[in-house]
């Protein structure tokens, strides 16, 4: 997570200060979150690609979604592994591995951030600006998604990676992600990513989810009197509900850390130092596990695939148990068929018999 506070951990003679049975409940958790999420990330990701025409071309609001997903589910395979070997280990083994995992570790959550601050933004527009935004989509939807995409990974390329700072500095090996980036030393880059890269992004989602709430209410009590509201409101309803469930994930990560920052600068500097050690580091990870399946709320077409690779699941079950069954009723057939049929015949004769004699 990227902000001033990174590099505060507990640390003692070198030796993490993490309990024993902090990591023990730590990592299992992240791994009950991290599997079925990776399942539904999957998922998701085959219907993209199979039905690419529906999910992508025909709908412009997928977009930014797709992306959403593709860092969070890079978060969960590729950075999240790091986390897991400094909790099960105490520490971060070489400055290189530090390097990488700081940078990547930011660049990955602070652009998902920057992709939902975008998508509550043109969420807002879709709903309420349709069609002014569909016929200016390169400079309302292209450009800035790009830039939401690319501003972080390049800024973060100079700022951890490249930066002059970075040849003196020394890594904290028991602090999670190394202690922070070298900037953070830096008064004026500090302060610009605090507010650019955290702060603003976090209100902007919020103020814009906010009016999308407000203006939602405000319609519902003209929907009597107003047939095209009605149906604004019901063709809208799965792309609002889902983006105010992802909205909500995001700052429930990130709002904490806006609030620990200010507390900080205001009041005590060592504020919400427990809480981000403890829980904060670790809540990214969490809500990037719930988002696959926030994200199905507004992706019908994936969710009747679902549905239909549920009932062929089921019928297939049904099928592999029942086969068995008619099987063993066709051999108890076979076996008890030739003396049903020699008693039906000697039946038969008997009565034949009866007849003649009579």
């Amino acid at each position: 997570m990227n902000n001033q506070t990174s590099n505060t951990s507990f640390s003692l003679n070198g030796q993490c200060f993490i309990s024993q049975i902090q990591r023990s409940i730590t990592i299992p958790v992240l791994i009950i979150f991290a599997l079925p999420s990776f399942v539904c990330f999957l998922i998701i990701f085959y219907y993209f690609i199979q039905q690419r025409k529906p999910l992508l071309v025909d709908r412009i609001n997928h977009h930014v979604i797709l992306l959403i997903l593709i860092f969070d589910f890079l978060l969960i395979t590729t950075e999240l592994p790091f986390t897991l070997s400094y909790l099960a280990l105490g520490y971060a083994q070489t400055s290189k591995i530090c390097t990488f995992w700081v940078y990547w570790d930011y660049i990955l959550e602070t652009t998902s951030l920057f992709l939902t601050m975008y998508a509550s933004v043109e969420r807002y527009l879709l709903v309420f600006h349709k069609n002014s935004f569909l016929k200016r989509k390169v400079l309302f939807h292209f450009i800035p998604m790009s830039i939401a995409t690319l501003y972080i990974p390049i800024l973060y390329l100079y700022l951890i990676v490249l930066s002059p700072c970075v040849r003196n500095y020394q890594y904290d090996l028991t602090a999670f992600t190394c202690g922070g980036a070298c900037f953070f030393a830096e008064t004026s880059v500090n302060t610009y990513d605090t507010i650019v890269d955290t702060m603003l992004p976090c209100f902007i989602v919020l103020i814009f989810n906010l009016l999308m709430i407000v203006r939602v209410v405000i319609l519902k009590r003209k929907v009597a009197t107003s047939v095209p509201i009605s149906d604004t409101l019901r063709r809208n309803r799965r792309m609002i509900a889902q983006l105010l469930a992802i909205s909500l994930m995001c700052l429930i990560a990130w709002m904490p850390w806006v609030v620990i920052i200010i507390a900080q600068n205001v009041f005590d500097p060592s504020f919400g130092t427990w809480f981000i050690t403890y829980i904060l580091h670790y809540l990214p990870y969490l809500t990037s596990s719930v988002s696959p399946f926030l994200a199905l709320i507004g992706l019908p077409e994936v969710r009747q695939g679902l549905k239909i690779l549920k009932k062929q699941t089921i019928t297939t079950k049904t099928t592999t148990v029942s086969a068995p069954v008619h099987e063993m009723s066709k051999t108890a057939e076979k076996r008890n068929g030739p003396n049903t049929t020699s008693f039906e015949l000697k039946t038969i004769e008997h009565d034949e018999i009866n007849v003649q004699t009579t």
